[in-house]
């Protein structure tokens, strides 16, 4: 009855909260697309050794067994000369002839690349790990990205945040848009509801309506704003490549709009439902 009685009051409301969560949807699509390009990064984050000339392949494959003990090590993998000009060659092909200028007695040196687990591929924990196989035996140089390292790191932990911000500046948002809907509801109804009150309704059986209303806004202006931002990134997709964002954070924008949604009628009603009379 309250929708019915109100209908065009409902759909701009409902308009507005779609708006606002495209708004967050739109901002969630280049976050989640951003975040996949530095996390992939983060994958990437390793260190190289590279061993001494004099070190023999025996040697090299004992310093990395060592190696693959320590604490965040995933995986280590020896690469022998032969098999770091041959990827050379391969990554770098108009360099190659300074392999063939430098002459056959300069060769490349032997490396050992590590992998390292998630949580240890941060400049902190890699700075320490570098150090100590730094002082090992055989070892003639260690590079693991140290400078930009430090800023994909924070850019990481800065985009995170960003997203739970935004996430709660829309929930404020969205709960007030619909607290004042639903006080203008219970004040068209205010005689209604302090009708209900004197006779005996419960609380919860004079709430209830609203708090549906609130609940049915948040969903459908989530839902509706999912929709739309899917055609814009349906439409984009051919000149911008990028991915919508996943299953759990769909899920997400949806009981974000139905907690702001039962927020804002919990607000609405608080300072919108008439005291009964004495």
């Amino acid at each position: 009855m309250n929708i019915r009685g109100k209908l065009g009051s409902f759909l701009i409301t409902l308009l507005m909260v779609s708006l606002s969560f495209m708004v967050f949807d739109i901002f969630l699509v280049v976050s989640w697309n951003m975040g996949e390009v530095l996390r992939k990064e983060q994958e990437n984050v390793g260190i190289e050794i590279f061993l001494m000339d004099d070190i023999s392949e025996v040697e090299a494959v004992n310093l990395a067994d060592i190696i693959s003990g320590l604490e965040g090590v995933r995986s280590v993998y020896y690469v022998s000369p032969g098999e770091a000009e041959t990827v050379f060659r391969a990554d770098l092909p108009e360099q190659a002839d300074l392999l063939t200028l430098l002459g056959p007695q300069f060769h490349l040196p032997a490396s050992i690349q590590i992998g390292l687990y998630p949580d240890y591929r941060t400049s902190e924990k890699v700075g320490s790990l570098a150090r100590i196989v730094s002082g090992m035996d055989g070892v003639e140089d260690v590079v693991y990205g140290k400078e930009y390292l430090p800023g994909l790191t924070r850019a990481v932990d800065i985009l995170e945040k960003l997203v739970i911000l935004a996430g709660l500046v829309l929930a404020v948002s969205i709960s007030l848009v619909v607290a004042n809907t639903v006080r203008l509801a219970v004040a068209k109804r205010a005689l209604t509801v302090q009708i209900m009150s004197i006779v005996g309704a419960p609380g919860w059986f004079v709430r209830m309506p609203f708090l549906g209303e609130g609940l049915l806004t948040g969903i459908a202006g989530s839902t509706g704003s999912l929709l739309l931002t899917g055609a814009v990134s349906w439409m984009l997709m051919s000149s911008v490549p990028h991915e919508f964002i996943p299953g759990k954070w769909i899920m997400l924008v949806l009981i974000l709009g139905a907690s702001s949604g039962v927020a804002g009628s919990w607000l609405g009603m608080k300072s919108g439902i008439p005291k009964p009379r004495s």
